[in-house]
């Protein structure tokens, strides 16, 4: 069997003073997969991507991503793999308001020598990297990139941070919530987008969503409850 991308074994997580909020015994990302995971408010999703991205740490268990084990890492070492090696498309996009358009999507290359390298050898420049990645995503005119993050439409917001995500070619894209705000067809039509820039890329795509309805348009899709040992009991308390 091939190397994982993700690969979670025996992980366990709970915050303290409360019961086990995460138990899952095994889970695996393939290389390139497009992954919907499912799951409600209150079920652990966030702070599972917290674990992946080695915010958190388990307390138990295994977190190898790209055959490095998370938990072996410093937090500091765990933040430069982060980003190194990780694109993220939070659901209220997290761009800076006092930055453009281009600033926030170059900000991962400021922090990634290796991002900012695979940038500019796909595309000659982070600039260029930048600007094509937008157009690709669907915002082409030259004047936007100048334009303030604050000053953009909810769609724009939400490209503007795909393409900052994808910048560099990291090997993982986790998107959490990221069509929450856009109509039936704007989400599927962003979606189809993100899938056509991840493959370009090469990147393996994590798609944390509630909305089922948009499973159908991935690789594979899960319920975290149905990785999750502890989901009755992590989920008893929601209305």
């Amino acid at each position: 069997m091939s190397q994982a991308l993700i690969e979670l074994t025996d992980l366990s997580f709970s915050w303290p003073g409360q019961p086990a909020l995460l138990d899952i015994p095994a889970f695996r990302l393939e290389p390139g997969e497009t992954l919907f995971l499912k799951g409600p408010s209150g079920s652990g999703k966030t702070t599972l991507l917290g674990l992946l991205g080695g915010v958190q740490k388990p307390d138990h268990g295994s977190i190898r991503l790209l055959g490095q084990e998370l938990t072996a890492l410093s937090l500091a070492a765990r933040d430069h793999f982060r980003v190194d090696h990780t694109g993220y498309i939070f659901q209220q996009f997290n761009l800076l308001p006092f930055l453009s358009v281009r600033e926030n999507v170059e900000l991962p290359c400021r922090f990634s020598r290796l991002r900012a390298r695979r940038a500019e050898q796909r595309h000659g420049s982070i600039d260029q990297a930048a600007a094509s990645l937008l157009a690709h995503l669907g915002l082409k005119d030259p004047a936007l990139l100048a334009r303030r993050a604050d000053t953009l439409s909810i769609g724009q917001q939400q490209r503007v941070a795909a393409a900052r995500a994808l910048i560099g070619q990291p090997e993982l894209v986790i998107a959490d919530e990221p069509t929450s705000a856009l109509d039936a067809d704007a989400r599927e039509a962003f979606i189809r987008l993100l899938f056509a820039e991840c493959r370009e890329a090469g990147a393996s795509l994590l798609f944390v969503s509630h909305d089922q309805s948009l499973a159908p348009l991935f690789d594979r899709h899960l319920s975290l409850s149905e990785l999750n040992r502890a989901a009755h009991g992590a989920c008893a308390g929601e209305v």
